[in-house]
């Protein structure tokens, strides 16, 4: 399997240009076209803390590119709010890539990734998603602050310790997470994920861990409830807000399911 770091202009809530960071897997074997995913990740973490569903996926024949949303990660700019737009612009890279089915292109999210890919999906950008334990806009306005002060203090103090979005870095060189907090307050004051539910078509998967302490397990069943397309919810026995986005059963199951309902899309 091949895998490539490829930089992406997207542009920031004030209209400034903004560079991401996002690496690029392609299948190990046959001509394609393969079906895309994006693959987003939640607040303050990075795209390659889910490389192992990335490899993962492009294993079950997918072309795969996971993203670090601006502010974070490898990314430039700072997290000012409507980073959707870093969505649509990595599905318009799968779009025109030659080895991609331009009408298969899927979404994978998680936590906060889990919110902007709905509302990626509601603007039409993928045929079918997948959301692992979606963060709802009550659970990111509670956070900021929190993922402000821990950004910051674990630059200051150099210690490493788990984030929002997945497993605890093996170092903090990594680059600290930028938050605009005020644009980014602003923006989720205005948001309603079930409005936004109801907007999206296509085939959708939730996955919740009933032990998440972060998210609520009603979130993804009401947003279930607010669909206008198929859903297929899958509710796991404990867990936390982060295992199912890093179960290894979960990687093959979440690909497998994604790669079936892009097909029927196709």
């Amino acid at each position: 399997m091949m895998s490539s770091v490829v930089r992406l202009h997207s542009g920031g809530a004030d209209g400034s240009p903004i560079l991401l960071a996002a690496t690029l897997y392609v299948p190990p074997a046959g001509d394609g076209p393969f079906p895309g995913l994006v693959v987003g990740h939640g607040a303050s973490s990075r795209r390659l803390r889910h490389d192992g569903f990335c490899r993962e996926a492009a294993a079950e024949g997918f072309v795969v590119l996971a993203v670090d949303f601006r502010g974070h990660g490898d990314s430039e700019g700072a997290a000012d709010g409507p980073l959707e737009d870093d969505l649509s612009v990595a599905a318009a890279f799968l779009r025109r890539h030659r080895a991609v089915d331009r009408d298969r292109i899927c979404y994978r999210g998680s936590s906060m990734g889990g919110f902007y890919g709905l509302k990626a999906a509601a603007a039409g950008h993928f045929a079918a998603v997948a959301l692992i334990c979606p963060a709802s806009e009550t659970v990111m306005l509670e956070g900021l602050e929190e993922f402000e002060y821990r950004d910051t203090e674990g630059a200051v103090q150099g210690a490493a310790a788990p984030d929002a979005g997945g497993a605890a870095p093996s170092t903090l060189a990594e680059r600290p997470t930028r938050w605009d907090i005020p644009a980014t307050r602003k923006y989720f004051g205005l948001q309603d994920s079930m409005a936004t539910a109801a907007r999206v078509t296509c085939p959708v998967l939730l996955v919740h861990a009933r032990g998440d302490d972060v998210v609520p397990l009603q979130h993804s069943l009401d947003l279930a409830g607010r669909l206008a397309g198929d859903a297929t919810v899958i509710t796991l026995a404990g867990g936390s807000h982060t295992s199912a986005q890093h179960d290894p059963e979960m990687h093959s199951f979440t690909a497998r399911w994604l790669l079936e309902h892009a097909a029927r899309s196709g």
